[in-house]
C-alpha cells in the first residue's frame, strides 16, 4: 500500500482526530502545534456524533475513566414566556458506536487526553513549534515553515482553528453577515440544580438582548457565557469585561435563577471573530479542518463535532487520493460540498431558531437583526440553503420565509416540557407523546401519496463517496440523480432501487406501493427516509387521490444526533 507523508497544523480535537484517523489508515503523519499542552480553550458541550467518532479511534475506555460529565440533552428556556424544551439524544443503540448522550469536558483536560493519545500511538508532536508559512507552489509537496526550519510533506491538513496560518495564505475567509455576534464567558461554582433526567443538561436561555449559555462541568463548575451582539462592543470597553458582563448577565432573569448565589471562579474571556465560512475547504495538497475552515454560532454544541468529522474526511480523502491518484478532483469535490452542506444545516437550524425567538423577546437590536423575514436577504445571498427557501413554488407554502420559522416551532413541540417551570419532575420519557404523534401525522400525510412524480425524465445513478464506519476509508457510492443535476447524497443505492425509481416515471406508483418495493429490496430500515429525502432534494413529489400536492415540510436537519452520523 502507498503511504502519503502528512503534516497536520495543530494539535486541538481537529488535529489529533485527524492525525488519529491517519494512522489507522496507515499512513505518516507529524503534528506542530503553535502552543504547548495543557492550554485553555472555550467550547466544553459535545454531541454524541463526536463520542461515536472517538469511540471507532479506540478513546473509549480513556475517555470513560476521565470521569466527564454526562451529556443526556440539551434544554432550552428559549423565546419570552415559553415552557422549557429538551433536544434529548436518547436513540435506540442500532450500533456500539451510536450514542445516546454526550460528555461536558474542561477543554484543557480533554484536549490534552486526545494529544496523549497520538503521541502513544508513536505520531511525532511538536509542542511550541508554530508554523509560520505554507508554500503550495510545488504540484508534488508542501513546504511548510517553522521555527526549527522547514518541513516537506505529501500533504498538509490545517487544523489550526480560527488562527489558521492557511486560510490567511489563501484568502478564503469569509465573515458571516447574520450571526454578527460575540461571546463573553466565566464560571461559576455551582452544584447541578437537578438530579432527575435534566442532571447534565447544557442550558441555552434567551433573554431581551441575546442569550445565555451554562454547561455544567466536572468539580460543580459551570461555564456560563452571554452572546450579544457585536455594537455592544463599545459598551465593554466603556465599563470593563467584568462589569460588562455581570451587568448584563443581571438582566438574563431566568438564568440567574438557575445560578442563585453561586460564586463567579475565574476571569471574564471574549472572543470578537464569529461566525465564518471559506471560499474552498480543500484544493491540490491542503485540507482545512476544523475552525481554520468554519465556525457558525455555538447555539447547538457543533464546533468541536464539526471539527471532528472535518478530520476524519479529510484524512479519509486523503488515504483515497493516495490509492487512486486520478480520483483527485472528484474527492476534493466530495470533501467541499460535504462539509460545506454540514456547515450550512446547522447556519440553517440556527437561524430558524433565532427567527422563532426573535418573534417572542422584546424588539431588541440582537432579536430584529436575527429575524428572517425578507426574501432578498442579502446577508444569506451566498447560502444554498436560503436560495432553496425562498425559490417560488406556488404548490408548497412551506418553502417560503414565512414558514421558516415554523420548522423551529416544530421541534420546539416535539420536546416541550409539561410543565412551565424547569422542574425535577420532567422526564425524557415524558416526550414520547409528542414524538409519536408527529411521526403518526407524518406517516398520514405520506400515506395519502397515491401519486409520485419523478423530476424530470430519467432516475440515473451517480458516483459520489462515503466514509465506512469502521475501516474510514472513503469508498465509492452510488446515489439517485436526474438529467438536471438533482441528486440526493445521503442514502447510497444500487442498481434495483434505481429500477423502482425509474417505474415512477413510467406507471403511477403511490407512497404505500413504493415503500414496499424498497423494503423487498434490501431497504428496510430506511426505506421511508429515502423517499422524504428525495423530497427534500426536489426529485421526488408527491399527490393524493384528487391529485393535489401532498406537502411535506421541510425538517431542520441536525449532524451529530441521532442514528444517522455523516461519519
Amino acid at each position: 500500500m502507498k503511504r502519503a507523508k502528512v503534516t497536520v497544523i495543530g494539535a486541538g480535537p481537529a488535529g489529533c482526530v485527524a492525525a488519529l484517523t491517519l494512522h489507522k489508515l496507515g499512513h505518516e503523519v507529524v503534528v506542530y502545534e503553535k502552543g504547548r499542552f495543557p492550554r485553555y480553550r472555550v467550547g466544553e458541550s459535545f454531541l454524541p456524533g463526536t463520542l461515536s467518532i472517538l469511540n471507532r479511534l479506540g478513546l473509549q475506555e480513556k475517555i470513560d475513566a476521565a470521569g466527564f460529565v454526562e451529556k443526556p440533552s440539551a434544554t432550552f428556556l428559549w423565546g419570552q414566556d415559553q415552557a422549557p424544551w429538551t433536544f434529548s439524544f436518547a436513540t435506540p443503540k442500532t450500533a456500539p458506536w451510536v450514542f445516546g448522550h454526550a460528555i461536558q469536558v474542561k477543554r484543557e483536560e480533554f484536549d490534552a487526553l486526545l494529544l496523549g493519545e497520538v503521541r502513544e500511538r508513536g505520531i511525532p508532536v511538536f509542542e511550541d513549534a508554530a508554523v509560520t508559512d505554507v508554500d503550495l507552489s510545488d504540484p508534488d509537496r508542501v513546504t511548510l515553515k517553522v521555527l526549527s526550519g522547514v518541513v516537506e510533506s505529501d500533504y498538509v491538513i490545517d487544523a489550526g482553528g480560527s488562527g489558521s496560518p492557511l486560510a490567511r495564505r489563501l484568502k478564503v475567509r469569509r465573515y458571516d453577515e447574520f450571526y454578527k455576534n460575540f461571546a463573553v464567558w466565566s464560571y461559576f461554582r455551582c452544584k447541578q440544580p437537578f438530579e432527575g433526567d435534566l442532571k447534565g443538561t447544557t442550558f441555552s436561555i434567551t433573554f431581551e438582548h441575546g442569550w445565555v449559555w451554562m454547561i455544567p462541568l466536572k468539580g460543580d463548575v459551570y461555564s456560563v457565557g452571554l452572546v450579544v451582539d457585536r455594537s455592544a462592543a463599545a459598551e465593554v470597553k466603556k465599563l470593563g469585561p467584568e462589569r460588562f458582563y455581570r451587568e448584563t448577565l443581571a438582566k438574563a432573569v431566568r438564568a440567574t435563577a438557575i445560578l442563585g448565589d453561586a460564586e463567579m471562579i475565574d476571569e471574564v474571556r471574549i472572543v470578537h471573530d464569529w461566525s465564518y465560512d471559506s471560499e474552498r475547504f480543500s484544493g491540490d495538497r491542503y485540507f482545512l479542518c476544523g475552525d481554520a475552515a468554519c465556525f457558525t454560532d455555538p447555539l447547538f454544541s457543533q464546533g468541536v463535532h464539526l471539527a471532528t468529522q472535518s478530520a476524519v474526511s479529510a484524512a479519509s480523502a486523503i488515504d483515497r487520493i493516495t490509492r487512486h491518484e486520478d480520483e483527485r478532483d472528484e474527492v476534493h469535490a466530495w470533501y467541499n460540498r460535504s462539509y460545506r452542506e454540514t456547515y450550512e444545516q446547522y447556519h440553517e437550524f440556527l437561524a430558524s431558531f433565532y427567527t422563532f425567538a426573535s418573534f417572542t423577546e422584546p424588539e431588541s437590536e440582537f432579536w430584529l437583526k436575527r429575524r428572517i423575514s425578507e426574501s432578498d436577504d442579502a446577508r444569506l445571498n451566498r447560502l444554498k440553503w436560503f436560495d432553496r427557501l425562498i425559490q417560488d413554488d406556488p404548490e408548497n407554502p412551506t418553502a417560503s420565509v414565512a414558514d421558516f420559522r415554523d420548522r423551529a416551532s416544530t421541534m420546539i413541540a416535539i420536546g416541550r416540557h409539561q410543565r412551565k417551570e424547569l422542574s425535577d419532575e420532567f422526564s425524557e420519557k415524558e416526550l414520547n407523546v409528542a414524538r409519536v404523534r408527529w411521526i403518526s401525522d407524518l406517516t398520514k400525510q405520506l400515506n395519502r401519496i397515491t401519486r409520485l412524480k419523478w423530476t424530470g425524465d430519467e432516475v440515473l445513478l451517480k458516483p459520489y463517496y462515503k466514509v465506512e464506519p469502521l475501516s474510514f476509508r472513503l469508498e465509492r457510492k452510488q446515489v439517485l440523480a436526474n438529467e438536471d443535476g438533482l441528486d440526493m447524497i445521503k442514502f447510497p443505492v444500487e442498481e434495483e432501487q434505481r429500477e423502482i425509481f425509474q417505474l415512477v416515471t413510467k406507471e403511477t406508483v403511490g407512497y404505500k406501493s413504493l415503500i414496499k418495493q424498497l423494503n423487498d429490496s434490501g431497504k428496510q430500515e430506511v426505506s421511508s427516509q429515502i423517499v422524504i429525502r428525495l423530497m427534500e432534494a426536489g426529485l421526488l413529489s408527491g399527490y393524493d387521490k384528487a391529485d393535489n400536492r401532498v406537502i411535506i415540510q421541510d425538517r431542520l436537519r441536525f449532524d451529530g444526533v441521532g442514528v444517522e452520523y455523516e461519519v
